[in-house]
């Protein structure tokens, strides 16, 4: 994965265009069925491959989050345990301003 650049503050929501992508399946994407531990995000990733007659692959890829308390979502236990580097770098504020 490769990420380059800085997106604009009005830059458009990217799960807009991954919408658009994900009405051309061929086959309907199925999930999971709703669970005390689970949580939808509403996260979904869409890898394609097209050459000079379209499309040639397409797959898409759900993600979920997995609570071990989901009782009490602020319980440790839910938590990851973080290096030092890691930490940082999740509470560090980028300074370019951010999409909404």
């Amino acid at each position: 994965m490769r990420f380059d650049g800085v997106l604009p503050e009005d830059a458009p929501d990217p799960r807009l265009e991954q919408g658009r992508r994900l009405e051309l399946m061929p086959i309907p994407i199925v999930g999971l069925v709703p669970q005390p531990s689970l949580e939808d995000p509403d996260v979904v990733g869409i890898q394609y491959g097209r050459d000079s007659r379209g499309y040639n692959e397409m797959s898409a890829s759900i993600t979920y989050t997995l609570w071990r308390n989901p009782a009490d979502r602020s319980d440790p236990m839910n938590l990851a345990e973080l290096d030092e580097q890691t930490r940082r770098s999740i509470e560090d504020v980028p300074p370019w301003p951010r999409p909404a």
